[in-house]
């Protein structure tokens, strides 16, 4: 497959939740492309969130919370993805009959997903969005929602009051939202940010096979449900 950047992925196949996904073959091997298409004069690119593909790896975090949505009643309910990626949580939601919208904003997340989507035959639409800058002007275009999903998306120091805000954003009185994490070192910072934003937050696990893991080992994904 080539970039919309320019540069090709080295794609494979994996099945999970009865789903067919095709992602990259290797993250560290598609970053070494990156390093080689821009030189090494401009290697700053290669880890760069616009060019660099974190959204093509179907990370555990994402499978978790599909794994937890499996378990909801999500008919008719209006949701929201942020950070898609590889939007596994959307198509799970989809063929549970709820009405959702993916968003992320690397360019070639639209590539993946339309190839996925194809290969398992479902359909839901996707909208360019960076939710660090664009939330005033996505949220006059998508509306609100009955719930707002996110996974592995706090790995900065900047992004749990950034993702709070996103979240809240989004949401429609007395609905709620679903973040998935695979314990990293921000986690308890957005808790604080969601409760001064005044959520209150209820938290399980779920395990991801070892099969399902880079490292083939059993892990542990923590699943926060805020509400207010």
């Amino acid at each position: 497959m080539i970039s919309n950047h320019g540069f090709h992925y080295q794609l494979k196949k994996m099945s999970v939740l009865d789903f067919e996904m095709t992602t990259i073959r290797d993250l560290d091997e598609s970053i070494d492309t990156l390093c080689e298409f821009f030189g090494e004069e401009d290697q700053d690119n290669s880890l760069a969130e616009e060019y660099c593909p974190y959204f093509g790896v179907l990370w555990e975090a994402g499978i978790g919370l599909s794994q937890h949505l499996a378990k909801l009643d999500l008919l008719g309910l209006k949701v929201l993805e942020i950070g898609c990626g590889l939007a596994l949580p959307s198509f799970l939601v989809t063929r549970m009959g709820g009405d959702i919208i993916a968003t992320d904003f690397h360019a070639d997340v639209p590539l993946f997903l339309e190839l996925n989507q194809k290969n398992n035959q479902i359909v839901f639409p996707y909208k360019a969005m960076n939710w660090r800058n664009e939330i005033e002007r996505t949220r006059s275009d998508l509306g609100l929602f009955d719930l707002v999903i996110g996974s592995d998306i706090l790995y900065e120091s900047q992004h749990p009051m950034q993702v709070a805000k996103a979240l809240i954003a989004f949401l429609k009185p007395g609905g709620k939202i679903l973040l998935s994490d695979p314990g990293r070192a921000y986690i308890q910072k957005f808790i604080t940010s969601m409760n001064e934003c005044g959520f209150k937050e209820n938290f399980t696990t779920q395990e991801i096979a070892a099969e399902l893991t880079p490292k083939n080992n059993r892990r542990d994904i923590y699943i926060f449900e805020f509400s207010n």
